[in-house]
């Protein structure tokens, strides 16, 4: 089943030369072109990994952002559930353990910097989702609650959903989660703009023949969502 490249990344000897590898690959299909991206100063980012050679010509890895990058995550004072908040912060020291090959904690301290000062989230806080992470407390087996009957979600609006939530629990074993309110993108519209839905193209099938006697085949279906063949 043909599969679609997106980035890769290519490990070449000394003497192999990459733009004729760039040039192999580019002329197998007009329609697929590759670009190419080669090392500076013994570095390469790739997606959200900085790949670096050492002086021992091993290789070491860690965060990469790119020179845009702000730095600005949901702020402390957002409209969004305490969760989701924890979460991200979560996320991103898990990141930071997984993609760096030496000691994590100047990224770790970078993120306790980013979300205290930028996004004023309270240092108590930051630390202690950090800290969850870092130093996970066992987890014990135990056996698995029973089920509740409902589960509904509920629009996120501050401490009132919190009370909501915890009265339906109470009263009537009702699970709840939250969702997110509307943003102002979805609330504000551009005078002009065409907010009408897209009409859905259903049951077509697109194929790409290559000269290598493969073909690359996408078939839309009944929502109009492209499957792969």
């Amino acid at each position: 089943m043909p599969q679609k490249v997106d980035d890769t990344f290519v490990i070449l000897k000394q003497d192999q030369d990459p733009t004729l590898l760039l040039q192999h690959l580019n002329q197998k299909h007009p329609r697929v072109q590759f670009t190419i991206e080669t090392e500076k100063d013994n570095q390469l980012p790739f997606l959200d990994v900085l790949v670096c050679r050492n002086s021992a010509n091993r290789i070491q890895t860690s965060v990469y952002r790119k020179p845009t990058h702000t730095d600005q995550y949901i702020h402390f004072n957002s409209n969004y559930s305490l969760r989701t908040k924890t979460g991200i912060i979560s996320t991103l020291t898990k990141r930071a353990i997984n993609l760096s090959s030496a000691d994590p904690k100047p990224e770790i301290a970078h993120l306790r910097q980013v979300f205290t000062h930028l996004n004023n989230y309270p240092g108590k806080l930051v630390d202690k989702v950090i800290a969850s992470v870092l130093y996970p407390t066992p987890r014990h087996a135990a056996l698995k609650p029973e089920s509740v009957p409902f589960r509904i979600a509920l629009p996120f609006i501050g401490k009132a959903s919190h009370i909501i939530s915890r009265l339906l629990k109470q009263q009537a074993n009702i699970d709840t989660h939250f969702t997110s309110s509307n943003s102002l993108n979805t609330l504000l519209r551009a005078n002009g703009m065409n907010t009408s839905k897209p009409q859905e193209v259903k049951g077509v099938v697109y194929k790409v023949d290559c000269n290598c006697g493969q073909s690359y085949s996408v078939t839309a279906d009944r929502k109009g969502l492209p499957v792969y063949c």
